[in-house]
């Protein structure tokens, strides 16, 4: 297309193109520097639904219509892929949208090419609002929607824009018709994303009214291809509009060869409207608009792919809307702009169903959060607590949360930080300041942010500030699981034995599943028991990051120990016994040594496998109170030997224990040479709850369900009483609009309200003139909306008086003033100044439906005694009675459009209290059940009557 348009301009002839989609065809913008016509598309008129450009702004449109600024650009290597994003780069800057990145795949990609290639981990650092456009040559976008699911790129937190999907030849369209077949493959690759597309891409509704024009020349569906009813409608439609600039041109200048002139038959169809092949059935885009580009304006929909439905549900529509006083040869653009209205919310597949920010509050890599170490303590803001004090602070605990006092351990190393968040620490000397890389940010973080039962919370960090550097966790008050292992006096039957080893595993489990990984550091003194006799591991994720900054020089390899505490130094000595052989084999004085030369870098699930070793170490703790060697090994020197590389017996169950064989078999499995033959923790976890049985809790999980049940109903019954004084006002608020507020108070205090008699008042009514053949030519949303917007605009005039609406009836709208509350005469002033104000209202008000048209109404009002009452049980109504009542109604329905009648007694009442008034005598009229009576006109308010007296 682009050389006929081309040679077309050339030779000035018109050209009507009905399937031209490249965004090179929209150039028609004039050279400011010459008043000449550019050589390229001047005489080209696009009808096509679809097209590169309007995609572009549709898109853009609705990218600006949901907040989001930044985005990147997902395309492969190409000519096609290139024009498309050459078409919406422009667009976007255009519409305030920074485009972050644009990320190539090659047009050969496979899916593992697009794992491996680095671009997922540019989409990630960079979006969250990714436009997706790939050629259509390969399936690249079923491609990369794998991929993208393969690696993580979760639609909670990335929103995925398709525009224009057209896969069919010639414009056909894969999603008109029935066929299952295809649906599916759109759930599947396009599922929980955006779609643009034209409005009626993803239904049928266009089938039966271009069947109907068909049948109409005597052709049916055998005669064509379906799937390509864009194509057969856009080609109508350019034929048409054709056909209508010709005899326009024809008309105007009587000469046949102006319908050749390209130029002026371009210019005549600038911004041109005509109806399309299939506007009469009121789908969307049935009309052909052009705009003042000669370039069919869009109608396009967004569309969200339900995994879960077999339907695409449009939840945002994009209607165009010309732009007055503006010329798109200057411009370059077509001069219309883009409303979006959404049709559907709360949609999304996220927690609170909306879409994610274009860039988390943290953002892109949570480097704003990373940064701000929200893990980092001050010493200034923790208090160091010796042990008398720990003494002190645990003996006004219950006796079931005291630590056993041969527990020295256990009363060393504990902090205050802030208020009252007690805390244990680890202390390692400082030798020089911590330079954090972003693995260690990045893990502190992950550490800081884990929340499990059976993991111990990690408090922070406090470092770069004395000698010491501190890792912080909670305190749990009855120490570590060595501390109950190692007490005689302490019992562990079978029921402990369960509970340790299922909390252990389920802790595990969850750091294996989780961002951390694995835990690095597993022993019985890892363990921790808190008051309620739940198992947390402590010190996870941790042992990486110290081993950087022991090889960096900033902290000393080993904890700072104090010289009385053997156990402590024990504990510590005796750990690389829990360590996998292959990690031992790992450290940097086998390296150079040379031991092992086939060690390679440990590997994430080598990491979890050590875990198990670990893991398989203290549950044979757990059974036996002792470490699976024999008993007469001395257990420091093993630990010496192990740490300076050399070989040490393997772990084994020793020929005095008696265990479950299946056990055993786990143990074994678990202290595997080879890390790849241990079993997964998922494993562990099944078959030690198999064999172990263990069910519920120990011995204060009653209490804990009594503490926590005292809670929450206590947090509920607050939650519902807030809820209820909240409906209470809701309640009190609608009821006061119904009643009046004296009326509602007696009501709600369950007391009759009698009936009152009002010695005088005056009473208003209106109605609109002619609102029958209004509803007729109107249908009742239109209604609705009419005499809401005119009713609520009599509401505020009423507000501003000393006025009470009592009700409306379809057109007719009735007010009182002296009612419910008693003013003396100024009802008639209130409500003369109600009318005449309401008459004002309408002066400049507009039918909203018929915005040329103005509401004319009839008003009359009358003025004398009133009875009041609330009427029925059901529905209660607060309703006027008497003959006042009656005769304003009269005065309204024998008035004239747009003019104020009152009765006798009204205009003597404003005469004598309010001559400001100005009335003008009607005369006598027949009045129903009164006969002749006199009634008058209300002109004006004379507001220069109060300066000439």
């Amino acid at each position: 297309m682009l050389p006929v348009a081309t040679m077309a301009n050339y030779w000035n002839i018109p050209i009507v193109a009905y399937m031209a989609t490249a965004n090179a065809l929209s150039n028609k913008k004039i050279r400011k520097a010459r008043s000449v016509w550019p050589t390229i598309y001047k005489t080209l008129v696009r009808t096509s639904l679809r097209t590169m450009n309007t995609i572009a702004e549709s898109t853009a449109a609705f990218i600006r219509h949901y907040g989001w600024k930044k985005v990147s650009l997902v395309s492969n290597v190409g000519a096609s892929a290139y024009e498309k994003i050459l078409a919406f780069e422009p667009v976007l800057k255009r519409y305030g949208i920074t485009v972050n990145r644009k990320i190539l795949f090659e047009e050969s990609s496979t899916v593992q090419d697009m794992l491996s290639g680095g671009q997922m981990e540019e989409i990630t650092a960079h979006s969250r609002v990714v436009i997706v456009m790939f050629s259509s040559t390969r399936d690249l976008t079923s491609m990369f929607r794998e991929a993208s699911a393969k690696y993580g790129l979760s639609e909670t937190e990335f929103v995925f824009i398709f525009p224009w999907l057209q896969e069919g030849a010639n414009g056909a369209s894969p999603f008109v018709g029935s066929d299952t077949s295809i649906l599916d493959k759109v759930k599947q690759t396009y599922g929980n994303c955006v779609l643009i597309d034209d409005t009626n891409g993803f239904d049928d509704r266009m089938i039966k009214p271009f069947m109907e024009r068909l049948a109409s020349v005597g052709l049916d569906e055998k005669d064509i291809d379906l799937t390509n009813i864009y194509g057969y409608i856009a080609l109508f439609d350019a034929f048409k509009m054709l056909a209508v600039a010709g005899r326009r041109i024809l008309n105007k200048t009587g000469q046949f060869s102006s319908v050749t002139n390209g130029k002026l038959m371009w210019n005549a169809m600038r911004r041109m409207t005509v109806p399309g092949m299939v506007s009469n059935a009121g789908v969307g885009s049935g009309t052909v608009m052009l705009d003042d580009l000669a370039e069919r304006v869009p109608f396009y929909s967004a569309f969200f792919v339900d995994k879960n439905r077999n339907q695409v549900t449009p939840f945002a529509n994009m209607a165009p809307r010309m732009i007055t006083n503006c010329d798109g040869l200057e411009t370059g653009t077509g001069c219309f702009d883009i409303n979006v209205t959404e049709v559907l919310s709360a949609f999304w597949p996220s927690i609170d169903g909306h879409f994610p920010l274009d860039e988390p509050l943290c953002g892109y890599s949570e480097t704003r959060s990373l940064d701000s170490m929200p893990w980092r303590i001050f010493r200034d803001d923790m208090q160091i607590v010796d042990e008398e004090q720990v003494k002190s602070m645990l003996s006004l605990g219950s006796q079931r949360t005291k630590l056993s006092s041969s527990n020295a351990m256990a009363l060393k190393h504990h902090a205050i930080i802030g208020v009252n968040t007690h805390a244990t620490y680890q202390m390692y000397e400082q030798r020089r300041p911590i330079k954090f890389g972003r693995a260690d940010l990045t893990l502190l973080m992950k550490m800081k942010q884990v929340v499990h039962d059976n993991l111990n919370p990690f408090l922070g960090m406090a470092f770069n500030e004395k000698s010491e550097m501190l890792l912080l966790w909670k305190f749990c008050s009855r120490g570590t699981l060595q501390d109950v292992i190692y007490n005689e006096q302490f019992v562990l039957d079978e029921k402990f034995h369960g509970a340790f080893v299922r909390d252990i595993t389920l802790g595990l489990e969850y750091l294996h599943l989780s961002n951390i990984g694995f835990h690095g550091r597993l022993t019985s003194w890892s363990t921790l028991i808190d008051r309620n006799w739940l198992v947390k591991l402590t010190d996870y994720g941790i042992s990486d990051a110290l081993r950087r900054w022991v090889k960096h020089g900033s902290i000393n390899e080993e904890m700072a120990k104090d010289d009385d505490n053997e156990k402590s130094t024990g504990s510590q000595k005796t750990g690389i016994l829990y360590v996998a052989p292959e990690i031992r084999l790992s450290n940097e004085n086998n390296q150079k040594r040379r031991v092992d030369q086939k060690w390679v870098a440990q590997t994430l699930e080598k990491r979890r496998s050590a875990d198990i070793y670990a893991f398989g170490m203290v549950m044979y703790e757990i059974l036996f109170r002792s470490l699976p060697f024999n008993d007469k090994a001395d257990l420091n020197e093993m630990s010496t030997k192990a740490a300076e590389g050399e070989k040490i017996t393997r772990p084994q169950i020793q020929k005095d224990k008696q265990l479950h064989p299946d056990l055993q078999a786990l143990l074994q499995d678990c202290w595997h040479d080879s890390p790849e033959a241990r079993p997964s923790i998922r494993r562990v976890r099944l078959s030690t709850e198999s064999i172990m049985k263990t069910k519920g809790s120990l011995v204060d999980s009653m209490t804990r369900m009594m503490e926590e049940y005292a809670n929450n109903l206590e947090k509920l019954v607050s939650e519902r009483t807030a809820m209820f004084e909240q409906a209470t006002l809701r309640a009190d608020k609608i009821l006061s609009q119904l009643l009046p507020k004296y009326v509602a108070n007696e009501l709600k205090n369950g007391r009759p309200v009698p009936p009152k008699m009002y010695s005088s008042a005056t009473v208003l009514f209106t109605d609109v003139v002619g609102f029958t053949k209004l509803c007729g030519s109107s249908s009742p949303i239109e209604v609705v909306n009419l005499l809401n917007s005119v009713y609520s605009g009599f509401d505020e005039i009423i507000n501003k008086r000393d006025g009470y609406k009592v009700e409306t009836i379809g057109d007719a709208y009735m007010v009182v003033s002296g009612i419910p509350e008693e003013n003396g005469k100024r009802h008639i002033c209130n409500v003369s100044d109600i009318a005449l104000e309401i008459m004002e209202f309408l002066v400049t008000y507009r039918i909203p439906h018929r915005k040329s048209e103005k509401l004319v109404i009839r008003i009359g009002f009358h003025s004398g005694p009133v009875a009041a009452a609330v009427v029925g049980l059901n529905a209660p109504r607060y309703c006027l009675f008497g003959d006042t009542v009656n005769m304003a109604s009269r005065m309204e329905s024998t008035g004239e459009p747009g003019k104020i009648q009152i009765s006798q007694a009204s205009k003597e009442l404003l005469a004598s209290e309010y001559p400001e008034f100005v009335t003008a005598e009607r005369g006598e009229m027949a009045i129903k059940g009164k006969g002749e009576c006199q009634t008058h006109w209300l002109l004006h308010k004379d507001l220069a009557y109060f300066e000439s007296s």
